[in-house]
Order: C-alpha cells, then structure tokens, then sequence
C-alpha cells in the first residue's frame, strides 16, 4: 500500500513538473543554422511608404523592411561590436537620430562579403570611406539577400 501511494505521489510531481515545463515553452529553437548575427543601424519607422520616401530623401542608400504595416529603415550593417560603435558615430555626427537591432544572416555570400567590408570599416577613420562602404554593404544586402530570396 506504502508502494502504490508513493508511486502515485512521484507520478503526480512529475506530471506537474512535466505541464509546467509545457506551458512555459516559448517555441521553437534553431539549434544548428549556418550563420552569424549582425547588428542593423536602424534610421526610422513610417507608417507608409510615401512618407518613408519623404524621410529618406537625403539618403544615399537604405534598405527597408515592412512588418505589421510598419516600415522599417535601415542605413548600415556590420557583423562587428567595435565597428557598430564606429558607425553608430559616424552617424551620430550626421545628427541621424539611429537605434540598432539585431538580426541572424544565414546567407554565405553576404557573410563573407559582410566580414570583408568590416575589415575595412575597422581600419579606417575616413568618414567619406565609412559612407561608402556602408553603402556598398547595403547593395550587396539588395543584391545577395534581398533580390536572390
């Protein structure tokens, strides 16, 4: 009789541990993807697009992303802390008014073009050859990324 009631007791505890686990889960982990994270220099967020052309008129480049209606600017990416600093203040000197996200790339092509371009980002202190190679880093998001999707 001790048996069956502690038997029963060990199920019951671990049946809870076990719903509990269940309704805590989050969803779906990627476990083992080909790729890295990069951080996005984000200049704003419109409601339209014909306002996001307005606001974005002095750019040279940019890439854009809708989500829910919202759409999302982008000026610049880099694989690099120390660098995302760097363009962050390049930026900053502009009196562009950035944040920053984070996003996985699971691209090869960008992936390496993206670490070849943070190579020289990382070497220079040129504002004009920060701008262009953030906008050369942007093409190539279009051309590997974006288009080839």
């Amino acid at each position: 009789m001790v048996s069956i009631i502690f038997g029963l007791l060990v199920g019951f505890f671990l049946g809870k541990t076990l719903l509990e686990e269940y309704h805590s889960y989050n969803g779906i982990k990627t476990v083992n993807v080909d790729g890295i994270s990069a951080y996005y220099i984000k200049y704003g967020e419109y409601d339209s697009l014909e306002t996001l052309e307005k606001e974005t008129l002095t750019l040279s480049n940019y890439i854009y992303t809708e989500k829910d209606g919202k759409f999302s600017v982008y000026i610049g990416i880099t694989a690099s802390k120390d660098n995302l600093d760097k363009i962050l203040n390049y930026y900053k000197s502009l009196n562009y008014d950035v944040t920053t996200e984070e996003y996985f790339i699971t691209n090869k092509d960008y992936i390496n073009y993206l670490t070849n371009a943070d190579k020289l980002i990382e070497n220079t202190d040129d504002a004009s050859v920060l701008n262009e190679v953030c906008s050369q880093i942007l093409s190539k998001y279009e051309e590997l990324v974006i288009n080839d999707s």
